[in-house]
């Protein structure tokens, strides 16, 4: 088990235990994961958007204090934070205890909201969420990295693109392509889309 380096008593300052205990990462992953972007949550801590992004590529370490707060404000604990604790998490989930987050800070898009499958954690290798499109609604994906992806479409009539050819998809149709593709999606259809989409890794 890590333990966080005590002695840090400034606002931050440069360490190596950024690394060993991937903190940067870390606060990336929950603030995505969240929807937020990087100036809503300095806003929430009281520090300025280029500290964010400095703890994030783990230039910097935040103080015990900062992070504390950084991590009440991603609406975590510092045990389910550092993955040391996942016996909360509930192992089949309702409807309503779904964490639901806007389409991510990362990826343009309106009208589409992420249902969490995969609990909120770190050290989690797979991401899974039905993504809910209002109709209309549309997600831009530019960011590739290494990885797969794979989508099973419930319900509604979307209109997928994986670089650049567009596939019409209705209920029951299913996709799988590797993650270094770019990839859009917009509902046509009258009705609300659900997309019970699965990547590996995590990259939300």
């Amino acid at each position: 088990m890590h333990t966080l380096p005590v002695q840090l008593a400034g606002k931050c300052c440069v360490s190596s235990e950024n690394n060993t205990l991937n903190i940067g990462p870390r606060i990336r992953r929950a603030r995505l994961s969240k929807g937020l972007r990087m100036r809503d949550l300095a806003q929430v801590v009281g520090c300025d958007e280029s500290m964010i992004s400095k703890i994030e590529a783990g230039k910097v370490m935040p103080s015990l204090p900062m992070l504390a707060k950084m991590v009440d404000a991603l609406d975590r604990d510092m045990a389910s934070f550092f993955g040391l604790r996942i016996d909360d998490y509930k192992l089949v989930q309702k409807p309503e205890d779904r964490l639901k987050v806007p389409v991510d800070a990362l990826r343009g898009g309106t009208g589409v909201v992420y249902e969490r499958l995969v609990p909120v954690a770190a050290g989690n290798l797979l991401e899974a969420n039905v993504h809910v499109v209002a109709p209309g609604g549309e997600k831009i994906d530019l960011i590739t990295h290494q990885g797969e992806a794979v989508g099973y479409l419930v319900s509604g009539t979307i209109e997928l693109t994986i670089d650049d050819t567009t596939y019409l998809m209705t209920a029951g149709d299913s996709f799988f392509f590797k993650a270094y593709l770019t990839n859009s999606y917009r509902n046509v259809g009258p009705d609300e889309a659900r997309i019970v989409w699965v990547n590996t890794p995590q990259v939300h």
